[in-house]
C-alpha cells in the first residue's frame, strides 16, 4: 500500500515537473521578471488617482439638485411622504398550482395609482379590492 502511494506521489510530482518546464509549455508565457511587475504596478497606481480626480457629470448633476432643493421643499416631500394613505389589494396569482393569494400594500394619491403599483409588481396576477 505504501509503495502505491510512493509511486502516485512520484508520478504528480513528475508530471508538475514537467508542465512547468519551458520546453514543454503549450501556451507561449511572458517571462516578466519581478522588478517589471513590481513597476508595471506602481505605473497603474499612479494614472488611477487621475482618472478618478475628475467627477463625472451625472454625479455633479445629482449634488446640484440636492443643493437646489430648500428646506421648504424638503419638509412638504416628508409630509407627503408621512400622509399619503397606503391601500391594500388581493392578489392571486394563478401561474404556481396551487394558486397563491397575498396582500399588497401600496401608497398612490388615488386608489387607481396604489392598484396600478400593485400590477405592475405582480405581472400575470388578478388584482382585487381589499385584503385576502
Amino acid at each position: 500500500m505504501r509503495l502505491i502511494a510512493i509511486a502516485a506521489g512520484m508520478l504528480f510530482a513528475s508530471a508538475s515537473l514537467v508542465t512547468a518546464s519551458p520546453l514543454n509549455s503549450i501556451s507561449p508565457e511572458l517571462n516578466y521578471t519581478p522588478i517589471d511587475l513590481v513597476q508595471a504596478q506602481q505605473k497603474d497606481q499612479k494614472a488611477a488617482p487621475q482618472k478618478a480626480a475628475q467627477p463625472k457629470k451625472e454625479e455633479t448633476k445629482k449634488a446640484d439638485t440636492k443643493k437646489q432643493e430648500t428646506m421648504t421643499q424638503k419638509v412638504k416631500r416628508t409630509w407627503r411622504g408621512w400622509t399619503t394613505r397606503s391601500h391594500a389589494f388581493c392578489v392571486r396569482c394563478p401561474i404556481p398550482i396551487p394558486f397563491t393569494a397575498k396582500v399588497c400594500t401600496a401608497k398612490g394619491k388615488t386608489v387607481d395609482e396604489a392598484r396600478n403599483v400593485c400590477i405592475q409588481q405582480n405581472p400575470l396576477c388578478y388584482v382585487s379590492a381589499g385584503r385576502c
